[in-house]
């Protein structure tokens, strides 16, 4: 299926809420279990904190359901059960849009130049895809340039 060429904002208001064309099923309820299994495996005695990136925008208009407070919160609960309390998931994001975290990332000195966000599996980011524009408005709001590179400007 091609990614459609549109923020999600409008992809939300064409078809309603509810997941996107691009929700892969229960992707970080798969991803957390895994690491949380690798992380009681690795470090047996240790309390173990697993940090997901999750934020409010990706969650918005149930888009992205595993993406949402609830959902995170769940998968803390059941994490912290199945683990003996020993590994937990923090998601500092959870609450904050993509322009929030751009910011925060800015005044963190984050490397932007090593992320990614694009759909697209090609040489550089597509900047048409929702991810793309969503990334682009979120740097144009906190009036920074985007360091990575797009095929069309």
């Amino acid at each position: 299926e091609d990614i459609p060429e549109k923020s999600y904002a409008e992809q939300i208001a064409e078809n309603g809420e509810g997941k996107v064309s691009t929700y892969v099923p229960f992707r970080n309820g798969l991803m957390l279990s895994a690491v949380a299994a690798l992380a009681q495996s690795i470090w047996p005695d240790d309390d173990v904190d697993i940090v997901l990136g999750a934020h409010a925008d990706d969650a918005a208009g149930r888009a992205y359901a595993d993406c949402s407070e609830e959902f995170t919160s769940a998968m803390n609960t059941a994490i912290i059960i199945g683990t003996y309390g020993k590994v937990r998931v923090s998601a500092p994001l959870v609450n904050m849009n993509k322009t929030e975290v751009i910011g925060t990332g800015l005044k963190l000195g984050v490397p932007y130049r090593y992320t990614w966000s694009c759909y697209e599996g090609r040489e550089k980011a597509c900047g048409k895809c929702g991810t793309c524009i969503d990334r682009l408005a979120a740097f144009r709001a906190n009036h920074a340039k985007d360091p990575i590179e797009y095929e069309e400007d």
